[in-house]
């Protein structure tokens, strides 16, 4: 597959999660899956509000759920960064273990 094609995908995955993380009711604090690597998942949460100028819109993380653990985050501010954290974080786990 093509790589535009392919970052389409991961946009249109990206902005189908976001779009139901705004249709949750307010409060609701469960993440929404964006993809399972084994026993790794993907997933998006709601920013906390921080009172900052620039809020993310969302939040991206990367969680073991063998070891209970959030391997890595990243804060987005708008869908595009979204897709990129997705894409990284899948070619983490892309890559041979040393």
């Amino acid at each position: 597959m093509g790589h535009a094609l392919e970052y389409n995908l991961t946009t249109l995955r990206v902005s189908r999660a976001y779009v139901s993380l705004l249709s949750r009711p307010e409060g609701e604090a469960a993440a929404i899956s964006l993809a399972w690597i084994g026993d790794y998942e993907i997933r998006m949460h709601a920013a906390p509000m921080t009172g900052a100028v620039k809020q993310p819109l969302f939040i991206v993380d990367i969680f073991d759920h063998d070891a209970q653990l959030c391997i890595d985050s990243r804060a987005c501010y708008a869908v595009a960064e979204g897709a990129v954290a997705f894409d990284e974080f899948l070619r983490m786990h892309d890559k041979p273990s040393a």
